[in-house]
């Protein structure tokens, strides 16, 4: 796979059978599968909870094949939630989690955020590998929907903004 091959563009409609099944493989891969409920229904509705709202959804593709997934949430204006990291367990390991991360980070920035905000898992290792390798600082741990997790920010703002 060369870094040609990947294709990464905003969410579709007909993307949503395979972000739902993507969701599903890559979270089933590092053990996290909490029941079917209403802490997935943003993948249910994702024109209007993140593109709508002011965020974004971006997929990659290889080919036909969707492969790795990101989302942008709004907090505020100033705050998008990092969710629905995902990348496809056949494709793990080839740099596209960072690759995906990046490029939520510039559209957040071209959104005009400040901050991006996210948790993970105690369990994904890797996962906090890659963001805490991204600049990503853990700002404390909870539990949510039955795991323990690690609560990570990072600041985009030009810290020198504040002082003129």
């Amino acid at each position: 796979m060369s870094r040609n091959d990947v294709i990464f563009r905003r969410f579709e409609q007909k993307d949503a059978d395979d972000v739902w099944l993507l969701h599903r493989r890559a979270s089933e891969a590092v053990g996290v599968r909490a029941p079917e409920g209403g802490w997935e229904d943003d993948l249910n509705n994702i024109d209007e909870v993140y593109i709508a709202s002011g965020g974004d959804f971006v997929v990659a593709h290889i080919g036909s094949k969707l492969t790795a997934m990101g989302g942008l949430q709004p907090v505020d204006d100033e705050v998008a939630e990092l969710k629905r990291m995902r990348v496809d367990p056949a494709f793990q390991r080839r740099g596209l989690g960072r690759r995906i991360l990046s490029e939520l980070e510039s559209r957040a920035v071209a959104l005009g955020f400040k901050w991006i905000k996210l948790d993970t898992t105690t369990i994904q290792v890797g996962a906090q590998r890659l963001y805490e390798t991204a600049g990503y600082i853990p700002r404390g741990e909870g539990v949510l929907h039955g795991y323990a997790v690690i609560f990570y920010e990072k600041c985009f703002a030009d810290q020198g903004d504040d002082e003129t």
